[in-house]
């Protein structure tokens, strides 16, 4: 594994550790009657699925333009479409928590996704700089 693509996978890892400890305080302390059990696997999925995401995002970097901006589209869309068919499952089997299930993806989404945008304009702007 290339060291540009190691770095970004470890933000992406410290990310995800705080978004859990964030998440388990809030649920253990203000929203404790909000937790839900699926929480911590919500935590690991959403990092498998940004991770996937990133591999094929920094593989896809040796491409032409116009094919980079075919697949990120694409994979934006599908990340998407996961996360709102992840989001459908869970209301349909746990109606109680769907809420807070709903909220805490979306906040969660919202995270990795500037993240995702941070990563995605430095490597952009870096394969800019060496094609000069």
């Amino acid at each position: 594994m290339e060291k540009g693509l190691r770095k970004i996978l470890y933000g992406l890892a410290a990310i995800s550790v705080i978004l859990f400890a964030v998440g388990l305080l809030l649920f253990k302390t203000v929203l404790a009657d909000r937790y839900f059990v699926f929480f911590p696997l919500l935590v690991l999925l959403m990092f498998v699925i940004n991770a996937g995401f990133f591999i094929l995002f920094y593989r896809s970097l040796q491409k032409p333009a116009n094919a980079f901006i075919r697949f990120f589209m694409a994979v934006t869309g599908t990340k998407l479409a996961i996360y709102l068919v992840l989001i459908l499952a869970y209301v349909l089997t746990s109606p109680k928590t769907a809420l807070a299930f709903a909220i805490t993806l979306f906040a969660m989404y919202l995270s990795y996704s500037v993240y995702d945008l941070w990563i995605m304009l430095t490597l952009l702007k870096q394969k800019k700089e060496n094609s000069k």
